[in-house]
């Protein structure tokens, strides 16, 4: 498994500041940076540097941005991004391979019940699939070891609820 990683996702929404509306990241590509010394380093020379660059179009008007920094303040990430992170880089942990019948997933910033903010991991599991009690068995082993992860591997200021929902009910939320 690799080094968890915060680079932008395709297909991500981000805010560019002063431009207005959502941009939908449309590619991501890397730039190494040749090993560079100051004047007065003593030393072994500075590691390339790792440089990430998206390219995004605009939701609304359609229009292009190419080659904008990953790093510059002036990309605004959702706030779920670092879970969706977390949860993209699980994928490459064998021992966090989806259950079968667990398809996808989304992440949502929500309140609870009392007002305090939360993310949301709601896993999507396909309806042909018949829950069995070893498979409902299964998908709560899965979310409460995902949960522990998440909360493990990010420093959090909220509370994080990991669930399954049936994907055709999810289709319909978003309608």
């Amino acid at each position: 498994m690799g080094d968890l990683n915060f680079d932008p996702i395709v297909g991500e929404e981000v805010r560019v500041l002063g431009r207005p509306g959502l941009y939908k990241v449309v590619r991501v590509y890397i730039k190494s940076s040749k090993i560079w010394r100051t004047k007065g380093d003593v030393g072994p020379p500075s590691p390339p540097l790792r440089l990430v660059f998206v390219d995004l179009k605009s939701e609304e008007s359609g229009a292009v941005l190419l080659g904008v920094p990953s790093i510059s303040e002036n990309l605004r990430f959702d706030e779920t991004h670092r879970v969706r992170c977390v949860l993209e880089w699980l994928k490459q942990d064998e021992s966090f391979r989806y259950p079968t019948g667990i398809v996808d997933f989304h992440v949502d910033s929500e309140e609870r019940f009392d007002g305090e903010p939360q993310f949301v991991v709601r896993f999507l599991v396909d309806p042909a699939v018949q829950p069995t009690r070893e498979r409902v068995w299964e998908w709560n082993e899965f979310t409460s070891r995902v949960r522990e992860r998440i909360l493990s591997s990010l420093d959090l200021d909220r509370w994080v609820q990991v669930m399954l929902q049936q994907e055709q009910e999810a289709a319909h939320a978003t309608l």
